[in-house]
């Protein structure tokens, strides 16, 4: 069993719930009847619980297949002497299936659901709804979800969802289960790293249940090193081979966000970077040519090294002339923060040369209004809609890329701080510039490698100057690696 939020290294495909529901079902015609699936993926779950030192074990069943889980994980727990008791909030509409009368015959005692008399137990399982559920929650259901929320002294093991999610688009419905620890079987689903769903699943883990065919190709994949580029610069390569970056951000009172996606695109891999910005009080970094932010003082410095263009950092709204000049440019475009309020604005006409936006879950809103729903759907409708190629910022960070969806497992809520998406711009303009493959997804797992770097080292408290200092370092163990 694999711990998927850890495995950078290895890119797991992510299948949301139409396909995990078809695989199911294919998997069961030609390889293993359902009942053996249940019965390895009960294995899992008390692989883990023996891991966790489980003395007592309560199992909350719903109706469907993840109940069925849950009764096979409570035959095992007996044969294994475990304490063990089953709550079941389809009392009335049990069917006796190989799974209940396997529990019946080993004298486990299903008890029908009652708020008031919930055994106590060093674990509590969550078996209650797995990818089927499509509705809020109601009666009974409701309240058992209410009960399984993790603390200090309740921990919560979710088998395939946390009760209450959606698989596939990460949605919440009226209350979701609050886990430990979540295990995803069979197919990994995407709905568990998705924004606020990250908050409620634990740490994730994941069993194909010695199932490695698929049948059908997968809806996304994660972001991993082995599906990175990060180029490697020949030895006589200097300012001029490298690329120039413009980055047009950073304006009077908030040049920061300028600066850190600026000597970020530097650190990152590009050989010059112009700043275009109509500060004058602020010392610039010694490393970043300065220009003023106009049209033809931009166009001034498009020689045939310019590659890449960041327009918005710290900008304002005052530059839409100059950001549509760069728009009809050839360069590759980058547009993050006011560059965004400009697509929003003005909707020009989508261009034929390479860019990415970068939205936050504000700017998404922004850019798609009533049709704004869930992550999944959000970046479908806005490559649709702007063209382009897309990030979408925060937990779960979704890239297409390629004409494929792509999708950083890892979150951490200290990377959530300000100048983070300045810091990702200039990572990608670097990346785009050297001559990166794959700038976007690798922009996302260099930003990622950079923030366990320094979590690891310092802590929590990170800072987005403190990740751009480190970027050349995580770089160099990338490549080592």
């Amino acid at each position: 069993m694999q711990k998927s939020t850890l495995e950078t290294d290895f890119s797991y495909r992510l299948f949301g719930s139409e396909k995990s529901r078809l695989i199911d079902i294919k998997v069961s015609e030609k390889f293993a009847p359902p009942f053996l699936l249940m019965l390895r993926a009960a294995k899992a779950a008390k692989e883990f619980l023996d891991k966790a030192k489980a003395d007592s074990v309560t199992i909350f069943i719903g109706k469907g297949n993840n109940g069925e889980d849950g009764l096979c994980l409570a035959a095992l727990l007996k044969v294994e002497n475990v304490k063990t008791n089953v709550i079941d909030l389809c009392y009335k509409k049990r069917s006796k299936t190989h799974a209940y009368r396997f529990c019946l015959d080993l004298g486990i005692n299903i008890k029908k659901f009652n708020v008031n008399k919930i055994p106590k137990a060093d674990w509590y399982i969550d078996a209650i709804f797995g990818i089927g559920l499509n509705r809020n929650l109601t009666g009974d259901f409701l309240k058992a979800v209410n009960f399984l929320q993790c603390s200090e002294t309740k921990k919560i093991l979710s088998l395939d969802l946390p009760s209450g999610l959606h698989g596939s688009k990460g949605n919440i419905f009226n209350k979701l289960v609050r886990a430990t620890s979540t295990i995803s079987f069979l197919t990994l689903k995407p709905g568990l790293f998705f924004d606020e769903a990250s908050d409620y699943t634990g740490e994730v883990y994941f069993t194909d249940l010695s199932i490695n065919k698929s049948f059908y190709s997968s809806d996304m994949r994660s972001i991993s090193k082995d599906n990175t580029h990060f180029p490697y610069l020949s030895s006589s390569a200097h300012k001029g081979t490298r690329g120039s970056v413009i980055c047009l951000g950073g304006s009077k009172s908030m040049e920061g966000a300028g600066i850190l996606a600026s000597i970020s695109s530097l650190r990152s891999g590009a050989g010059k970077v112009f700043w275009a910005s109509d500060t004058e009080k602020l010392d610039r970094p010694p490393e970043l040519i300065q220009i003023e932010p106009g049209i033809n003082e931009i166009q001034s410095i498009l020689d045939k090294n310019m590659r890449t263009a960041i327009i918005g950092p710290g900008l304002g709204k005052k530059f839409d002339e100059e950001i549509e000049f760069l728009w009809h440019t050839d360069l590759n475009i980058i547009l993050d923060a006011d560059g965004l309020d400009w697509l929003s604005r003005v909707r020009p006409k989508k261009r034929r040369a390479p860019w990415v936006g970068t939205p936050h879950k504000g700017e998404a809103k922004k850019l798609l209004g009533d049709n704004f729903s869930d992550k999944w759907s959000n970046i479908i409708k806005l490559k649709k809609i702007y063209g382009g190629d897309w990030i979408l910022k925060g937990p779960g960070t979704l890239v297409l890329e390629e004409k494929r969806l792509w999708v950083n497992l890892y979150s951490n809520g200290w990377l959530g701080t300000a100048g983070m998406g300045d810091v990702l711009a200039g990572i990608i303009a670097g990346l785009w510039s050297s001559g990166s493959k794959t700038p976007l997804r690798s922009s996302v797992f260099l930003q990622t490698q950079c923030a366990r770097y320094l979590i690891s080292q310092d802590g929590a408290g990170i800072t987005a100057g403190r990740l751009s200092e480190l970027l050349g370092l995580n770089i160099g163990l990338i490549q080592e690696a």
